[in-house]
């Protein structure tokens, strides 16, 4: 039966008053929800919160460099190394405008045919690391400096935040780099731990102890930075140390035998003196009179000498919080720059004029009369060194600098291709990192066969 015009207004009327109160409940439900913040409740993962855009974070502008929080950040961009350690690159920048003057670094600077051993050559391409060449770095001395050493560079590549420059390099491990100069001549070009003064062709690169020194007791320099500061002996006030002045080391058979035996004759018997000689063949001596170096720091005067070439102890006598006293110095490394032997307010170092401790008596009677200018240079050490310049941050900082320090100088392009061999599809050259420090060789048989991974293995 057909509905009448009436009848079929009426339903009509009736189906828009029934839309009218869906829409109404709806728009009733939605605004409730957008009042009450628990209904805004998910059972997905929330979108992880980005440092990047964190107050205060590295990329914020209103960053700086902040101790301890930034002490161990290996990842600072280029500028936040530049703002936090504006001091730290004298030697990349001494090193690169040498060479400049000399002419840029060549394929033939970085073949490592004139050292027989102790000798690394890489390469960085595309923010990886590869080692083409390893020359005589198998034995027990050679061998830990070596790993040392690329670890840390690989580590700060690794965290790097912006792309590196491909660049070709080769580092020697030796305490001392026989550069081969000639009259006239230029010696050769490396990376080192150390150098003379005239050694100008040498660029300086983090001490391999900087990763780890297992051999004096430190299993790696990020755990002796903390314990420093956690231990009765590092964390003591200046005040509260032991007033006198302390070392230990052998004496005899070093090329700096006369500054070590003259340290221990102007100290011997003096009331203020724990100068003590070490005999490292005798396990009794050894057991009797060996101080670890968080033992040092415990101490408000620490020696520092050569030995048969740079020490390496004087960084982490750095970080004691005490007064260095040190002799004038034959070698240079990457941070002695800061070192301010000065009488003024930014004093951190003593050091004597000459290569001798004939002074030593009276500069120690000289600040025990005067502790608040002792602590003062113990202060200024810590905060620049220990809270600063020795971080783990400015190595990574420095590794950084140094890599873009040598490509601006650097005249060849780096092949990552060996040459084509006829019908052989192309190999890159050399070995990653992350396989050569598990093969620690270049060159393998697949499966490989059982050998000796150090010349000292049994």
């Amino acid at each position: 039966m057909a509905l009448t015009p009436l009848r079929r207004t009426g339903c009509y009327l009736t189906l828009l008053f029934l839309l009218c109160i869906v829409i109404f409940i709806v728009t009733l439900q939605v605004l409730w929800e957008s009042s009450d913040p628990s209904a805004h409740t998910t059972t997905t993962a929330p979108r992880p919160a980005t440092h990047l855009f964190a107050p205060n974070s590295p990329q914020s502008s209103q960053w700086s460099f902040r101790h301890p929080r930034d002490a161990s950040n290996h990842g600072l961009s280029e500028a936040q190394c530049l703002a936090a350690f504006p001091s730290l690159y004298h030697e990349i920048d001494r090193a690169v405008a040498h060479r400049r003057s000399v002419g840029n670094i060549t394929l033939n600077d970085v073949d490592p045919a004139w050292r027989g051993d102790g000798i690394v050559r890489a390469m960085i391409h595309h923010n990886n690391l590869y080692i083409l060449e390893a020359r005589g770095v198998s034995d027990h001395n050679h061998r830990p400096r070596s790993l040392a050493t690329l670890h840390a560079i690989h580590r700060a590549i690794v965290a790097s935040q912006e792309p590196l420059p491909d660049i070709e390099f080769t580092f020697t491990v030796h305490d001392y780099v026989e550069l081969g100069e000639e009259e006239g001549k230029p010696g050769h070009t490396t990376w080192a731990y150390a150098r003379l003064e005239k050694q100008e062709t040498l660029w300086l690169m983090p001490d391999f102890n900087m990763w780890s020194w297992p051999d004096v007791g430190i299993r790696s320099y990020g755990e002796f930075q903390d314990l420093v500061l956690e231990d009765d002996e590092g964390a003591a006030e200046f005040v509260d140390k032991i007033p006198k002045l302390v070392w230990r080391g052998a004496v005899h058979g070093l090329a700096a035998e006369d500054v070590r035996g003259s340290l221990i004759e102007h100290a011997q018997g003096r009331e203020w003196s724990d100068v003590q000689a070490l005999d490292w063949g005798n396990k009794t001596d050894i057991d009797a009179k060996l101080l670890s170096m968080q033992q040092h720091c415990g101490y408000q005067y620490l020696a520092q000498t050569e030995g048969n070439t740079y020490s390496g102890r004087l960084k982490f006598l750095l970080n004691c919080g005490s007064v260095v006293v040190a002799h004038k110095m034959n070698f240079v490394e990457h941070f002695h720059h800061l070192l301010d032997a000065s009488r003024g307010e930014g004093q951190n170092i003593v050091r004597f004029r000459d290569r001798d401790f004939k002074e030593l008596e009276e500069t120690i009677e000289y600040y025990l009369a005067r502790p608040l200018e002792a602590q003062r240079i113990a202060e200024n050490s810590a905060r620049l060194f220990r809270e600063r310049y020795l971080t783990s941050a400015a190595e990574a900082c420095y590794w950084r600098v140094l890599f873009r320090g040598w490509a601006q100088v650097q005249g060849f392009e780096v092949e990552f291709y060996r040459p084509e061999e006829h019908g052989r599809k192309r190999k890159p050259r050399g070995v990653p990192f992350e396989s050569y420090v598990i093969m620690e060789t270049v060159d393998w048989e697949i499966p490989p066969k059982a050998r000796k991974i150090c010349e000292y293995d049994p």
